[in-house]
């Protein structure tokens, strides 16, 4: 480096922002601004080399490196990638605005150590999507995310409209309420930092809509709520693990509910929101809504350790505000119903509900094993519940009750699917089949009610040439015990042995408490030493 000159630092001082603020230095010369405490030195001369005349800004520690930060560029070193309108003009942005292009709860002092985090997680909500300055704008419409740890509540967080929730995912962004209160609960828009507005001042435009949660667990170690939605419509819920303190065997709390779906009217409802990939565990009620609720997807749930599943209608008062109907045209499908005491799925009061391609396991037995069922897996109240349907649902009991040997008698069938409609078991069962010269069970349904039962098979001998397709036809009337079966078949084989195969049916009190409830099929078969099987699937018409 060519050395121009050498003398001693010279030092110039005054206000920047008095006067005509900072002179031109002369090169090499400093300039000290002090009401900004800022540091300037002179460019010098461009016959000296300097690239252009003027001053140039040292940065000091009142300095804030974000304003300066300004030449941001995406894939800057990317030269096939182009920003802006050529490779000589790329956008450029501050560094201050591409960090603000995500929010951190962080940013508003919440740590995830395990202490109460109310107030600063409610603050960075209130903040975000309640300001004043900007509540409404689709440019607040941001993501929430909260790093990975464990936030403390000793209050419901309110959550306003246009929300968006993101955890790192669930077991590790874990969200536990100390006190007696829900974890979440929506607001609607008409609320204020601090001052949230009652569910009675919500309409359909400012009532809590397009909220999106995902990637948290949610735990509440008190006798109340996880997910309260009040008035909610057209919200997203994924990824979350809803943990309550509800035990097998324990007394069924009205507020011990995993999600719960209030409403103010019929017409300010929560509506059209989706549930998908959500476990809710150690509540009384897993899912519950009594209000008009409508189309609301739950999909890829899993229901364990609860008092009931999923229930729709239960206390509902028809002609009540917000229950003119009943929840109506709700969907639970993909979904595992686990260890549940009572009913896995129940409509009380409500129609057009489905449950679609969901197992339930362990459901309806306090606890208990299928032997000692005490409720259906699925209850559809007769007369206020006419049109709701299990399609395609898979239920543990069926084996166990229908056709074990070892539960055959004295054991009651306790409906799969309790009430009124159509519903087949899409789940085909085997037996072996030998000779038989008296009639013998083979094959037990439900009998809490009238009903017909269909039961298709195919009989196949290995002994002898026989094969046989039909359809027992069985119609039961209850009130006066009588049953009546009608085998519909088509025989191919040898002649001698189309009617050794006899079938019967009957109405049995296996509990003995003096009231039907098991239908009991019986086969007969005198084909000598025979040694086959009869495969065979049920529908019931109740």
């Amino acid at each position: 480096m060519a050395i121009v000159q050498i003398s001693r630092i010279q030092v110039r001082r005054g206000q920047k922002n008095q006067g005509s603020g900072v002179p031109q230095l002369a090169g090499g010369e400093f300039g000290w601004a002090v009401d900004t405490r800022e540091l300037y030195i002179g460019n010098g001369s461009v016959s000296e080399g300097a690239p252009a005349v003027g001053n140039s800004k040292i940065l000091t520690e009142h300095d804030n490196l974000f304003n300066f930060a300004n030449t941001y560029e995406y894939k800057a070193t990317v030269d096939t990638l182009f920003t802006g309108t050529s490779p000589t003009a790329p956008v450029t942005r501050t560094l201050q605005q591409r960090l603000d292009d995500t929010v951190n709860v962080r940013s508003f002092g919440a740590v995830g150590d395990g202490t109460d985090q109310t107030v600063v997680l409610q603050r960075a909500l209130d903040q975000l999507y309640l300001n004043s300055a900007s509540k409404g704008s689709v440019s607040s419409r941001v993501q929430l995310l909260i790093p990975a740890g464990t936030y403390n509540l000793s209050a419901s967080l309110k959550v306003p409209p246009h929300a968006t929730i993101i955890g790192e995912g669930s077991e590790k962004t874990v969200i536990t309420q100390t006190g007696n209160f829900p974890i979440l609960e929506t607001v609607n828009e008409g609320s204020n930092p601090g001052s949230y507005a009652l569910d009675a001042t919500s309409t359909f435009n400012n009532q809590a809509r397009k909220i999106t949660i995902k990637g948290l667990t949610l735990t509440n170690n008190s006798t109340n709520t996880g997910i309260k939605l009040q008035s909610c419509r057209a919200s997203h819920f994924e990824d979350l693990v809803i943990k309550g303190a509800w035990t097998s065997g324990a007394a069924l709390g009205a507020d011990q509910i995993g999600i719960r779906l209030n409403s103010l009217s019929t017409s300010v409802s929560s509506n059209d929101n989706t549930f998908k990939n959500i476990k809710i565990e150690g509540y009384a009620f897993g899912v519950l809504s009594d209000f008009d609720v409508v189309d609301n997807l739950f999909d890829n749930l899993d229901i364990c350790i609860v008092g009931h599943g999923v229930v729709f209608g239960l206390n509902t008062t028809i002609g009540s505000q917000g229950q003119l109907t009943g929840p109506q045209r709700n969907i639970v499908t993909n979904s595992k119903f686990r260890d549940i005491d009572r009913h896995g799925y129940i409509v009380n009061i409500g129609n057009y509900n489905t449950s679609s391609n969901n197992s339930y396991v362990s459901v309806g037995n306090n606890g208990g094993a299928n032997a000692n069922a005490l409720y259906s897996t699925i209850k559809f109240t007769e007369g206020t519940a006419l049109t709701n349907i299990s399609d395609n649902d898979f239920f543990d009991r069926t084996a166990d009750l229908s056709y074990n040997q070892t539960l055959m008698s004295g054991y009651p069938y306790i409906p799969d699917v309790e009430g009124p409609g159509i519903y087949q078991n899409n789940f085909s069962y085997r037996i072996p089949i030998v000779q038989q010269n008296t009639f013998v069970r083979i094959l037990r349904a439900s009998g809490d009610q009238s009903k017909t039962i269909e039961i298709e098979y195919i009989y196949k001998s290995g002994s002898v040439n026989a094969i046989r397709s039909g359809t027992l036809e069985v119609l039961v009337n209850r009130a006066d015990g009588t049953t009546q079966i009608v085998d519909h078949n088509t025989y191919l084989g040898d002649n001698t042995y189309r009617n050794n195969l006899q079938f019967r049916a009957s109405l049995s009190d296996e509990n003995s408490d003096a009231a039907t409830d098991t239908i009991i099929i019986e086969m007969k078969n005198t084909t000598t030493s025979d040694s086959g099987t009869i495969l065979f699937k049920v529908k019931y018409k109740s």
